[in-house]
């Protein structure tokens, strides 16, 4: 059991949601510790083949918790850097693990939020959501992997533009940089996010897994390094059992069953 964090497994689907509504989601010491052991638990359990990250109450997250940062003031260089590490562990999980993260987002998402979700794979928000980055707000810099993740999903201009001024936009806005996947109406939100994750927990577990990690290291590759990745890739799912059902599914003219393996 969590203190700041709800988790459930439906079939092949986990979810993970924050769970602190009365401190608006805030992102606090517990909360990194649990998250940390949560994510490698769901990274490591090949049984999941989807994984959501939502918030409980009226938002998804408002940042990191400024209660904690008042508190530890005169102690702030030792205090910051373990929850910061932990952080990183947790960000590592999100991105590394071979299986969709579907983020559900809605009302506020804010700072330390916003490197969170963008951690995940995709995303999906309702369309009131609000966005910030936040952080000179109080005088400080990115953290979660946000000065990595914003400017490779928005480009750096409008990246520094979010990360100077911590404007608030809106969901559209967030959509029309690519932030986001898909936005819908609050009072569909659950019901589009369970419809998702159930088509992405029903898809080829295997070839997800390798897609991700192209996508995510095409960055740190030449054009001759990532054609031999994608090669090797390949390579790996021509062996699965799900390649050969979606080989025989295309020349039966029926949909295949893929089983993750």
């Amino acid at each position: 059991m969590f203190d700041t964090l709800l988790f459930a497994k439906d079939d092949d689907i986990a979810t993970i949601t924050f769970n602190r509504p009365k401190a608006m989601n805030c992102f606090n010491r517990a909360m990194a510790d649990e998250l940390e052991e949560l994510t490698e638990k769901v990274r490591a359990d090949a049984s999941i083949r989807a994984v959501v990250l939502n918030g409980a109450g009226p938002l998804f997250m408002a940042g990191g918790d400024i209660h904690f940062f008042h508190e530890n003031l005169d102690v702030m260089p030792a205090a910051v850097m373990k929850i910061v590490r932990t952080l990183n562990a947790s960000i590592l999980n999100l991105t590394q693990m071979p299986k969709p993260v579907l983020a559900s987002v809605h009302g506020s998402v804010a700072g330390v939020g916003v490197s969170l979700m963008m951690a995940c794979d995709l995303v999906i928000a309702a369309e009131e959501t609000k966005f910030t980055l936040a952080y000179s707000g109080i005088g400080i810099t990115p953290d979660g992997g946000a000065s990595f993740n914003l400017p490779r999903l928005v480009g750096p201009k409008k990246a520094l533009e979010w990360i100077f001024l911590s404007d608030i936009f809106d969901a559209k806005t967030a959509l029309s940089h690519g932030l986001i996947n898909w936005v819908v109406p609050a009072d569909k939100l659950a019901e589009e996010t369970q419809r998702l994750s159930k088509r992405l927990a029903k898809g080829p577990t295997q070839s997800y897994g390798r897609a991700k990690l192209l996508v995510n290291e095409t960055w740190r590759h030449s054009l001759e390094t990532q054609l031999e990745q994608e090669g090797r890739a390949f390579e790996a799912c021509s062996v699965t059992a799900d390649f050969k059902a979606g080989v025989s599914g295309f020349l039966e003219k029926r949909k295949p069953e893929f089983m993750g393996k």
